[in-house]
Protein backbone atom coordinates (compact mmCIF):
# COMPACT_ATOMS: atom_id res chain seq x y z
CA UNK A 1 0.00 0.00 0.00
CA UNK A 2 1.34 3.33 -1.16
CA UNK A 3 0.55 6.69 0.64
CA UNK A 4 -1.40 7.65 -2.24
CA UNK A 5 -3.56 4.53 -2.05
CA UNK A 6 -6.79 5.78 -0.81
CA UNK A 7 -7.88 2.41 0.86
CA UNK A 8 -8.39 2.68 4.52
CA UNK A 9 -5.63 1.37 6.71
CA UNK A 10 -6.23 -0.72 9.91
CA UNK A 11 -6.20 1.73 12.41
CA UNK A 12 -3.33 0.25 15.35
CA UNK A 13 -5.25 -1.35 17.71
CA UNK A 14 -7.33 -3.27 15.38
CA UNK A 15 -4.77 -6.23 14.62
CA UNK A 16 -3.72 -6.23 17.67
CA UNK A 17 -6.93 -6.06 19.57
CA UNK A 18 -7.32 -9.53 16.91
CA UNK A 19 -4.59 -10.95 18.42
CA UNK A 20 -5.22 -10.33 21.66
CA UNK A 21 -9.01 -11.72 21.40
CA UNK A 22 -7.94 -14.87 19.32
CA UNK A 23 -5.28 -15.51 22.35
CA UNK A 24 -7.92 -14.95 24.84
CA UNK A 25 -10.46 -17.27 22.95
CA UNK A 26 -7.98 -19.85 22.61
CA UNK A 27 -6.72 -19.53 26.16
CA UNK A 28 -10.14 -20.07 27.35
CA UNK A 29 -10.93 -22.93 25.35
CA UNK A 30 -6.91 -25.02 26.77
CA UNK A 31 -8.29 -24.04 30.16
CA UNK A 32 -11.24 -25.67 29.98
CA UNK A 33 -9.81 -28.80 28.21
CA UNK A 34 -6.93 -29.10 30.62
CA UNK A 35 -6.80 -26.35 33.00
CA UNK A 36 -4.09 -23.97 34.22
CA UNK A 37 -1.27 -26.29 34.98
CA UNK A 38 -0.94 -27.68 31.35
CA UNK A 39 -1.84 -24.38 29.60
CA UNK A 40 1.19 -24.00 27.36
CA UNK A 41 2.13 -20.06 25.30
CA UNK A 42 2.94 -22.37 22.22
CA UNK A 43 -0.40 -24.09 22.83
CA UNK A 44 -2.29 -21.08 22.77
CA UNK A 45 -0.23 -19.40 19.60
CA UNK A 46 -1.34 -22.81 17.90
CA UNK A 47 -4.30 -22.81 18.81
CA UNK A 48 -5.20 -19.30 17.75
CA UNK A 49 -2.86 -19.19 14.42
CA UNK A 50 -0.84 -16.82 16.06
CA UNK A 51 3.00 -16.55 15.61
CA UNK A 52 4.64 -17.84 18.81
CA UNK A 53 6.82 -14.61 18.79
CA UNK A 54 3.70 -12.74 18.61
CA UNK A 55 2.24 -14.50 21.44
CA UNK A 56 5.60 -14.44 23.88
CA UNK A 57 6.65 -11.03 23.10
CA UNK A 58 2.86 -10.07 24.57
CA UNK A 59 2.83 -12.38 27.17
CA UNK A 60 5.73 -14.13 28.37
CA UNK A 61 4.48 -15.75 30.84
CA UNK A 62 1.29 -17.62 31.28
CA UNK A 63 0.75 -15.97 34.59
CA UNK A 64 0.91 -12.66 32.49
CA UNK A 65 -1.69 -14.02 30.21
CA UNK A 66 -4.67 -15.32 33.42
CA UNK A 67 -3.73 -11.97 34.40
CA UNK A 68 -4.71 -9.78 31.26
CA UNK A 69 -7.51 -12.42 31.00
CA UNK A 70 -8.58 -11.29 34.54
CA UNK A 71 -8.27 -7.31 33.59
CA UNK A 72 -10.90 -8.62 30.53
CA UNK A 73 -13.39 -10.22 33.10
CA UNK A 74 -13.06 -6.83 35.20
CA UNK A 75 -14.62 -4.48 31.96
CA UNK A 76 -17.37 -7.29 32.09
CA UNK A 77 -20.73 -5.46 32.90
CA UNK A 78 -22.43 -6.72 36.04
CA UNK A 79 -26.17 -7.06 36.17
CA UNK A 80 -27.37 -4.99 39.07
CA UNK A 81 -30.96 -6.28 39.37
CA UNK A 82 -33.58 -3.38 40.65
CA UNK A 83 -36.64 -5.68 41.46
CA UNK A 84 -37.31 -3.31 44.40
CA UNK A 85 -36.57 -5.67 46.92
CA UNK A 86 -32.99 -6.81 48.62
CA UNK A 87 -34.00 -10.66 48.72
CA UNK A 88 -34.88 -10.74 45.31
CA UNK A 89 -32.50 -8.16 44.47
CA UNK A 90 -29.37 -10.46 45.82
CA UNK A 91 -31.10 -13.78 44.65
CA UNK A 92 -30.65 -12.54 41.11
CA UNK A 93 -26.98 -11.16 41.19
CA UNK A 94 -26.04 -14.62 42.81
CA UNK A 95 -27.88 -16.38 40.49
CA UNK A 96 -25.95 -14.45 37.66
CA UNK A 97 -22.45 -15.60 39.57
CA UNK A 98 -23.56 -18.87 39.84
CA UNK A 99 -24.54 -19.39 36.06
CA UNK A 100 -20.70 -17.39 34.94
CA UNK A 101 -18.90 -19.94 37.07
CA UNK A 102 -21.04 -22.99 35.82
CA UNK A 103 -18.67 -21.93 32.82
CA UNK A 104 -15.71 -24.37 33.14
CA UNK A 105 -12.75 -21.66 31.38
CA UNK A 106 -14.53 -19.76 33.79
CA UNK A 107 -13.60 -21.75 37.00
CA UNK A 108 -10.41 -22.54 35.30
CA UNK A 109 -9.30 -18.87 34.74
CA UNK A 110 -10.50 -18.36 38.27
CA UNK A 111 -8.36 -21.86 39.28
CA UNK A 112 -5.45 -20.63 37.33
CA UNK A 113 -5.44 -17.24 39.21
CA UNK A 114 -5.46 -18.68 42.32
CA UNK A 115 -2.55 -21.30 41.25
CA UNK A 116 -0.25 -18.20 40.42
CA UNK A 117 -1.37 -16.14 43.57
CA UNK A 118 2.21 -15.89 44.27
CA UNK A 119 2.83 -13.69 41.18
CA UNK A 120 2.71 -10.00 41.72
CA UNK A 121 0.72 -9.40 38.93
CA UNK A 122 -2.04 -11.60 39.40
CA UNK A 123 -2.39 -10.41 42.27
CA UNK A 124 -2.76 -7.09 41.37
CA UNK A 125 -5.25 -8.46 38.88
CA UNK A 126 -7.00 -10.42 41.21
CA UNK A 127 -7.46 -7.16 43.60
CA UNK A 128 -8.71 -4.97 40.55
CA UNK A 129 -11.08 -7.76 39.60
CA UNK A 130 -12.46 -8.01 43.12
CA UNK A 131 -12.86 -4.17 43.70
CA UNK A 132 -14.69 -3.84 40.41
CA UNK A 133 -16.72 -6.36 40.99
CA UNK A 134 -17.89 -5.04 44.49
CA UNK A 135 -17.98 -1.16 43.10
CA UNK A 136 -20.73 -1.89 40.30
CA UNK A 137 -22.62 -4.46 42.35
CA UNK A 138 -22.82 -2.02 45.20
CA UNK A 139 -25.23 -0.49 43.61
CA UNK A 140 -27.83 -3.35 44.48
CA UNK A 141 -26.83 -2.46 48.72
CA UNK A 142 -27.12 1.33 47.89
CA UNK A 143 -30.43 0.86 46.63
CA UNK A 144 -31.67 -0.81 49.70
CA UNK A 145 -30.33 1.57 51.93
CA UNK A 146 -32.00 4.49 49.77
CA UNK A 147 -35.26 2.06 50.15
CA UNK A 148 -34.91 1.78 53.78
CA UNK A 149 -34.33 -1.71 53.17
CA UNK A 150 -30.89 -1.23 54.62
CA UNK A 151 -29.43 0.84 57.80
CA UNK A 152 -27.31 3.85 56.38
CA UNK A 153 -24.06 3.16 56.74
CA UNK A 154 -24.09 -0.55 55.23
CA UNK A 155 -21.20 -1.58 54.27
CA UNK A 156 -21.85 -2.70 50.55
CA UNK A 157 -18.42 -4.31 50.13
CA UNK A 158 -19.30 -6.39 53.48
CA UNK A 159 -22.86 -7.42 52.51
CA UNK A 160 -21.74 -8.48 49.08
CA UNK A 161 -19.13 -10.95 50.54
CA UNK A 162 -21.53 -12.44 53.26
CA UNK A 163 -23.62 -12.97 50.41
CA UNK A 164 -21.59 -14.22 47.43
CA UNK A 165 -18.80 -15.96 49.60
CA UNK A 166 -21.00 -19.41 49.53
CA UNK A 167 -21.88 -19.03 46.24
CA UNK A 168 -18.28 -18.89 45.05
CA UNK A 169 -16.51 -21.28 47.68
CA UNK A 170 -19.65 -24.23 46.53
CA UNK A 171 -19.12 -23.02 42.87
CA UNK A 172 -15.54 -23.67 42.63
CA UNK A 173 -14.30 -25.88 45.75
CA UNK A 174 -17.21 -28.40 46.37
CA UNK A 175 -19.34 -30.93 43.89
CA UNK A 176 -22.43 -29.57 45.84
CA UNK A 177 -25.26 -27.97 43.45
CA UNK A 178 -25.78 -23.78 43.60
CA UNK A 179 -29.65 -24.53 43.37
CA UNK A 180 -32.05 -21.84 43.31
CA UNK A 181 -33.40 -22.72 46.87
CA UNK A 182 -29.75 -22.47 47.90
CA UNK A 183 -29.44 -19.04 46.74
CA UNK A 184 -32.37 -18.16 48.37
CA UNK A 185 -31.24 -19.09 51.68
CA UNK A 186 -28.01 -17.42 51.42
CA UNK A 187 -29.49 -14.14 50.10
CA UNK A 188 -32.06 -14.09 53.31
CA UNK A 189 -29.39 -14.85 55.59
CA UNK A 190 -27.54 -11.86 54.59
CA UNK A 191 -30.85 -9.75 54.26
CA UNK A 192 -31.66 -10.87 58.19
CA UNK A 193 -27.85 -10.68 58.95
CA UNK A 194 -27.62 -6.71 58.10
CA UNK A 195 -31.16 -5.58 58.12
Amino acid sequence: MTDADPSPRPRPGGRSARVVADAHTATLELLEEAGYEQLKLSDVARRAGINKTTVYRRWPTKASLVTDLLAGFTRVKVATPDTGSLQTDLEQLLAGIADTLGNRAVRAVLHGALSGADDDDIRIAQAAFWEERFRRSGDVVEKAIARGDLPPGTDPRALLEMASGPIYFRALFTIDPVTQAYIADVAGRTVRAFA
